[in-house]
């Protein structure tokens, strides 16, 4: 099969790694994949798989950006001539609907929604409905897109999945301890872009507060994004500055994870988070604000919910911090959970079902 994978852009984000995983479980089976995105940091994995790779410029809202996305997804179906289009996120669907409407040939269009603000599901249902069928990436996101108006029959759940990762010996171990200054402490971390949807903000507040109880532990900023100047000086501000490590984006991110003795989500939302399937992986527990997508994921013990302020996320990070048995427990319910709800193979099975299922019946006109 012929599959052509659309995304805004190939930079560091969940929605973006599912592409690299799919575009790699695909190629492996057998199909021939494409994927239309504009460039992002995650070229590099697209490079080293070797497929077709078309640009869709216009990572802006004005219009011509949007009718320069458009034209280069109608490029990439005139060329590349997929049997399946597969969207992922709201804006990528919009594009990729419009680049079909106005091409010759009409693939069914299939899209993979990994959710947004609470506030922006109707407006996200409205441009989803140009799909044949969505897929969300939890049962939180589907009940919401089914609140706002898409109707049930048109929406399936396919979990996100990471690969297994590679165990973090003794000398990786030192070597990152070395050269972050680590020195062998406890270390709490948040992992993921710097945006406001990440509130990380609310990261720093928990951790002067942690730092006070627990002077010895330090944590972690990895990745990057537009808030970073403004974390660094609440850092200072916070005089949490010595504590504090601002990676930016690191290659090796599944070692900082399992270097870590707890993962920190302080989000105002999330779909599916890859980083929380990641530490679970890992057997790294997670630390999380009780939101979507969270929810679900940690319900089975792997990780604790609080309420979406730094006290709650101080004193969880703390009291775990004390109980290394329990943190033990958690990381073992975190691995099984992964072997067993988000493999890889499982994720790229049931795409691949899916993709059988739009190619044998007519798609929307």
């Amino acid at each position: 099969m012929r599959v052509l994978l659309t995304a805004a852009t190939m930079a560091m984000g969940g929605a973006e790694r599912v592409v690299i995983e799919l575009a790699t479980g695909l190629t492996a089976g057998g199909d021939q994949v494409a994927v239309a995105a504009d460039h992002g940091p995650l070229d590099s994995e697209l490079d080293q798989i070797g497929i077709a790779r078309f640009t869709q410029p216009g990572y802006g809202r004005s219009p011509m950006s949007i009718a320069r996305g458009a034209a280069g997804i109608r490029r990439a179906i005139r060329t590349f001539r997929p049997d399946l289009i597969h969207s992922h996120n709201v804006k990528s669907t919009g594009l990729a609907a419009a680049a079909r409407a106005s091409s010759r040939a009409r693939p069914p269009l299939l899209a993979t929604f990994h959710g947004v603000r609470r506030g922006e599901y109707r407006p996200a249902a409205l441009i989803l409905r140009a799909a044949a069928v969505v897929v969300c990436v939890s049962d939180d996101v589907a009940d919401g897109l089914a609140r706002s108006g898409l109707p049930r029959s048109r929406l399936r759940v396919i979990a996100n999945a990471v690969p297994a990762p590679e165990p973090l010996d003794a000398r990786r171990r030192e070597a990152l301890d070395g050269e972050l200054g680590l020195g062998g402490r406890p270390v709490v971390s948040l992992v993921g872009r710097l945006v406001r949807q990440k509130v990380p903000r609310r990261f720093l507040e928990a951790a002067a507060l942690i730092a006070s109880e627990l002077p010895e532990c330090r944590f972690l900023v990895v990745g990057d994004g537009p808030l970073r100047p403004d974390l660094e000086a609440d850092a200072r501000r916070l005089s949490i500055d010595q504590a504090v490590r601002f990676t930016g984006i690191r290659p090796d991110a599944r070692d900082l994870i399992s270097r870590s003795d707890l993962i920190v989500f302080s989000s105002d939302w999330e779909g599916m988070s890859l980083v929380a399937l990641e530490a679970l992986a890992a057997g790294t527990p997670v630390v999380a604000t009780a939101v979507e997508g969270m929810q679900e994921l940690l319900g089975g013990g792997a990780g604790v919910l609080v309420q979406r302020d730094a006290g709650s996320l101080a004193a969880a990070v703390i009291d775990l911090l004390g109980d290394p048995q329990r943190r033990a427990e958690m990381g073992r319910i975190g691995r099984e959970q992964i072997t067993t709800d988000h493999s890889l193979s499982g994720m790229i099975d049931a795409y691949r079902r899916l993709y059988g299922e739009l190619t044998a019946r007519p798609g929307p006109t």
